[in-house]
């Protein structure tokens, strides 16, 4: 029950669907769970079918590597990709706006490719010993910078990812702060905070390099350890890396170093004494591009006010992985009820505030309109089994780089962001980023 978790861990990955990571649970060579809405009969249900050119394509088994492109995931391109068909989406868009982005046919387009178990050992083992959300949808039909905000703060005032301060409301650790709750930020490389111009926030004691966080877990007594965690994996988008690989799942990375960083924290997490009343939750902020076949849920939100956008939104955006791993989970079950980013908002204001509306409006909205809380998931009952990672060899070295010029709008952005953060502080953002002496000009 929801008094009996202690610590709230939360790690946001980046840009993979549902389909992509764990669609082939459904399928009888992987196990062919039938509580679990992924791939199944996908060389004849219309459903899985997505036609470009005269040509039908259709989800296909991908090895993992590095693929030759990101794939296309603004507002505008994934509304073509969810195919607006009157109150509903046909989920047909893919192929087409890909070869849109990368001016290429190919017989195999990215966006339908699936993932199989040994590529995803992680994500695989906690769908077998904890719960998966089939479900759990990204909060807006937008890219990385309105979902992470979504997340962190429960509404947006952009659409997009612009190299901005990106305009927000109080930020979930403000909330917590204000509730006297414990919480602490852990992060690989650069982290996304500074992004929302909080300088202080990013060069506080509450945000720590990941490498503390096992001896941390190990050591903290009770009344000082945090009772909220958010955990950074190391972006791709980064225009640095010291140290860390990129492993946040980002394409065209591939995701084997972000199966290890989620091996790496489950096993943290499971060595500790605090496990016993640990929920973990694993996510992504979108879904980058890749096909999925469910239609999102149909949540209208209007801009609020001062936000940089005018058209409304109709919808969530499309489904994306979501595993919670606890003691407070039952084994191998699937829960289907509706989730986005916001659904731990509402976990939060219950277990912190009494109740799921009292987190914001915007929150609540949701609410009203049918995203449920995280709470939802719990089991009556704790369980006493620690099921340990497997040991399964994932590939997880990424070439590393020190410079390089910003490319994407998001690299674009890091770099100013951290920019801000050397200005506001040399000495001490440097002691806690050594990354920014070597920020490209």
């Amino acid at each position: 029950m929801l008094e009996d978790i202690k610590t709230i861990v939360v790690l946001m990955m980046e840009n993979r669907s549902f389909d992509h990571v764990l669609g082939h649970l459904s399928l009888p060579q992987y196990g062919g769970r039938g509580d679990v809405e992924g791939l199944a009969n996908i060389d004849t249900d219309p459903r899985f079918a997505n036609i470009f050119d005269q040509q039908v394509y259709r989800p296909f088994p991908m090895a993992d590597g590095p693929l030759p492109h990101d794939l296309p995931h603004s507002r505008a391109e994934i509304q073509a990709q969810m195919a607006p068909r009157g109150a509903t989406f046909a989920m047909s868009g893919f192929v087409e706006s890909y070869v849109a982005l990368t001016k290429t046919a190919v017989l195999d387009p990215a966006p339908m490719g699936y993932l199989t178990p040994d590529a995803v050992v992680m994500s695989r083992f906690l769908a077998d010993n904890f719960l998966v959300c089939d479900h759990w949808f990204s909060p807006l039909p937008a890219d990385t910078h309105p979902n992470r905000v979504m997340a962190f703060t429960g509404s947006s005032l952009i659409d997009d990812t612009k190299t901005r301060i990106i305009p927000h409301r109080d930020l979930v650790f403000s909330w917590l702060t204000a509730h006297g709750v414990r919480w602490r930020l852990y992060h690989c490389g650069f982290s996304f905070f500074p992004l929302f111009g909080d300088m202080a926030l990013a060069l506080g004691d509450n945000v720590r390099n990941f490498r503390r966080f096992a001896a941390d877990l190990a050591t903290e007594a009770e009344d000082e350890a945090p009772q909220v965690i958010v955990i950074e994996p190391e972006y791709g988008d980064s225009p640095v890396h010291f140290g860390f690989s990129p492993n946040d799942n980002h394409p065209p990375l591939p995701i084997g170093p972000g199966e290890n960083f989620i091996r790496e924290v489950y096993t943290a997490l499971l060595n500790s004494p605090r496990w016993p009343g640990t929920l973990l939750v694993v996510i992504h902020d979108e879904h980058g591009g890749f096909f999925d076949h469910v239609p999102p849920a149909p949540i209208k939100s209007a801009p609020p006010p001062g936000a940089l956008y005018t058209e409304p939104f109709v919808s969530t955006g499309v489904r994306v992985p979501a595993l919670i791993a606890s003691p407070h989970v039952e084994r191998g079950r699937c829960y289907k009820g509706t989730l986005d980013h916001t659904s731990v908002l509402q976990l939060l204001a219950e277990k912190f505030a009494g109740s799921a509306r009292a987190y914001s409006d915007g929150v609540t909205m949701r609410l009203d309109q049918g995203i449920e809380s995280l709470a939802r998931v719990l089991a009556p009952t704790a369980r006493t089994d620690r099921p340990a990672a497997p040991s399964t060899p994932i590939a997880a070295l990424q070439l590393l780089h020190t410079t390089r010029p910003a490319l994407t709008e998001n690299e674009k952005a890091l770099v100013y962001a951290n920019k801000q953060l050397l200005a506001h502080d040399r000495d001490r953002a440097i002691q806690k980023f050594p990354e920014l002496l070597h920020l490209p000009e």
